[in-house]
């Protein structure tokens, strides 16, 4: 005989019993008698709503929390845990680390586990920095011909010798020097002090070039700055240097997990549904000793290594499952990781913060993984609502870590997002070019006509999100980045702003390569920057087909090379791109093409420019008289060079003049009545819809 009315079952930490009947009088002591009493009241034929109330308190767990078809019958019932209202219960990946004494110069120790193994550490709810050299920044390599993968060439006096190298790793900015893409963390095998070179334990995924960043970390050698700590594997210690005080004065974590929850069904078609989690605190995992970039087989460029898989949250063969209203931070990986099937998941109105690698992640099945037959029955990670969220201090321990991350995912609202502090992109939607495609995949041939089947990082809207403060350690990126995606994803409505460029270059919304048929209108680009040897190139750039940039106000970016770019490169094309009823104020030159042909634009018309009555310019190449060069890419063109293109195909209703700001100078970017840009077609943009709508302590 089936029930169908609500269950409510209660978990103290502090008062409760596992012995007891998990009543609001007698509550369990931990979540796994909670979860086995679940279990048994579906096993007896409940079908209603099960509630577990965590009241307040830590719960430190020794293992994963692990959720299957059985914690929902299948999905019979719809099972939340909770907080038990007005109170804080914290669950931790760890243990706490107490009896420290003071061993020397000011660094404290105390043994851990012998099981440990300790890759990073938390004190107080932030992230302690593992003993590095140098203490902050990077050296960088000399060149090592043909021994690029094997290692590092170091400078002379960047590292002292001798140095004690048992647990000493690297991490690095492989590329050819310039290139800050990805990096990677790679244990050390020996130091041959006469070459000067660290020979790694596996190769490099790519050539570490010379010019390449890096750091060393794992010696205790390196203790010497305050706030850093080091691990001795040998010993089964940590050694401490707090910023002050006494650590017995802190609550300093030790992670021993690198998941704290998995929502995991047993494969593709049997799949754990009807699980929410609110109100609950999440925090503190560990990191992994070697992190690669990514898969090194063809093909599998962005897609994750099976190693690199954590979250606190981990879910995979699983739907609609609910993450809302909680506190996730302190990741040695990602907050949140869906792994390759996993559909209409709900993240929402939640706080993410100091993660090690990305907040969001969703990795779908890369193309060709997977015993699959067709282009359709891998597309299995799609659906997700991740909105309200407040993301910040992500890839603390991974150069490449980002706000949100779709992989072969499609069909995803993120709406409403408040993303900053990342030292990559603030969201980036991945899959792969045509050009790096195999023949086949799945059992069927790859062709031009085809590919987008294959590319599911498809029909996703990116809107009202608000971003600031990305790409602070990386080049060549942007706020908002697309490669190699699918078909029908849109960027419209999001404020990116006060966020810069430090080396190199790179830019505000980029449509990197393979990257068509998107739709980019109604954002607010303001107040990029570049520092250093940076340069922010352009606040928009695209590469691909058939993009529409429209109805986008880019203002007060006056370290902006140019407002809008192309550029077509690696054999893929790029062509048939929208320019509409843009304003571009005080945003650098209007448009550059890093190469040409008449078939780049297929319309730019009605926009509106102006840069404090200087004259517009266009940059880069073009097939008409240079009246200059430009000091980052190419020629400068005048205007008139550029409406007498193709007969007059380009910019013939555009207007160069003031836009009508209501008050730019204290950033009331709406527009006067009067101004000239409702003329062209202007739509309003609403200024009060950027971010979360909702707080998270509304609904706790």
């Amino acid at each position: 005989m089936t029930e169908s009315m609500d269950k409510k079952i209660y978990v103290s930490v502090e008062e409760g019993d596992d012995a007891g009947t998990g009543s609001r009088l007698h509550p369990f002591r931990t979540i796994q008698a909670a979860q086995e009493a679940v279990r048994g009241y579906i096993r007896s034929g409940h079908t209603g709503q099960i509630t577990v109330c965590l009241r307040g308190g830590t719960y430190e767990l020794t293992e994963p929390l692990r959720f299957g078809r059985e914690d929902t019958g299948g999905g019979a019932c719809r099972v939340e845990y909770r907080n038990e209202a007005g109170e804080a219960p914290v669950l931790l990946g760890g243990k706490v680390l107490t009896e420290w004494e003071l061993w020397q110069d000011g660094i404290w120790r105390t043994p851990v586990p012998s099981s440990a193994r300790i890759q990073t550490l938390y004190a107080n709810g932030e992230r302690i920095t593992k003993a590095r050299l140098p203490a902050v920044g990077y050296y960088t390599t000399s060149a090592s011909p043909g021994r690029e993968r094997e290692g590092i060439a170091y400078r002379e006096g960047d590292l002292p010798t001798p140095v004690d190298s048992s647990g000493l790793q690297v991490f690095v900015w492989p590329g050819e020097g310039e290139w800050n893409w990805f990096s990677e963390t790679i244990p050390v095998r020996s130091i041959d002090y006469t070459a000067r070179f660290l020979e790694l334990a596996r190769p490099a995924t790519w050539g570490i070039g010379e010019g390449s960043r890096y750091y060393l970390q794992g010696s205790l050698d390196f203790l010497r700055e305050p706030g850093q700590f080091h691990f001795s594997e040998a010993e089964s210690m940590v050694y401490y240097r707090p910023e002050r005080g006494s650590p017995n004065e802190q609550t300093v974590v030790a992670p021993l997990l690198t998941r704290l929850v998995e929502i995991q069904g047993e494969d593709e078609n049997r799949l754990v549904s009807g699980l929410s989690f609110r109100g609950l605190t999440l925090a503190c995992t560990d990191f992994i000793a070697d992190h690669r970039m990514m898969r090194s087989e063809p093909g599998m460029d962005n897609a994750e290594p099976e190693e690199n898989r954590n979250g606190l949250i981990y879910i995979r063969n699983a739907a609609s499952v609910e993450i809302d209203s909680c506190i996730i931070r302190a990741s040695g990986s990602c907050g949140i990781f869906l792994d390759r099937c996993a559909e209409r998941i709900t993240i929402t109105r939640n706080y993410i913060g100091h993660v090690g690698h990305t907040a969001v992640y969703a990795s779908g099945f890369a193309p060709g993984e997977g015993d699959f037959a067709g282009a359709e029955t891998p597309y299995v990670n799609k659906g997700h609502s991740i909105a309200h969220n407040v993301i910040e201090h992500g890839g603390e321990l991974v150069g490449h870590g980002s706000g949100i991350v779709l992989y072969q995912c499609g069909e995803c609202d993120i709406a409403h997002n408040r993303i900053a502090h990342m030292p990559r992109y603030g969201i980036s939607l991945k899959g792969l070019r045509y050009r790096m495609m195999p023949t086949s995949l799945w059992g069927e041939g790859v062709t031009w006509e085809n590919h987008w089947d294959f590319l599911f990082t498809r029909n996703n809207h990116v809107r009202c999100n608000d971003i600031s403060d990305v790409m602070t350690d990386s080049q060549d990126g942007g706020m908002i980045e697309s490669w190699g995606i699918g078909l029908g994803n849109r960027i419209t409505g999001n404020r990116l702003h006060h966020s810069g460029i430090h080396f190199s270059f790179g830019f505000g919304i980029y449509l990197d390569d393979a990257s068509d048929d998107v739709e980019v209108s109604g954002n607010v680009l303001d107040h990029l920057y570049s520092t250093n040897t940076g340069k922010l190139w352009m606040t928009i750039f695209s590469k691909g087909i058939g993009n529409r940039i429209v109805n986008n106000l880019m203002v007060d970016n006056p370290d902006a090379v140019c407002a809008i770019g192309s550029q077509e490169m690696a054999g893929e094309d790029t062509r048939d791109i929208v320019v509409e009823k843009n304003i571009v104020s005080d945003s650098g030159h209007l448009y550059c093409f890093v190469n040409w042909s008449a078939y780049r634009f297929l319309l730019a018309d009605r926009n509106v420019f102006w840069r404090n009555g200087e004259p517009c310019r266009i940059a880069g190449e073009l097939p008409a008289e240079p009246a200059g060069i430009n000091p980052v890419w190419g020629n400068e063109y005048t205007w008139q060079a550029w409406r007498e293109l193709l007969g007059g195909k380009y910019d013939a209703r555009s207007l160069l003049g003031a836009p009508g700001f209501v008050n730019s100078q204290d950033g009331d970017y709406r527009l006067e009545a009067s101004s000239p840009a409702y003329k062209l077609g202007w739509e309003d943009i609403d200024f009060t819809l950027f971010g979360p709508q909702i707080p998270i302590e509304s609904s706790v």
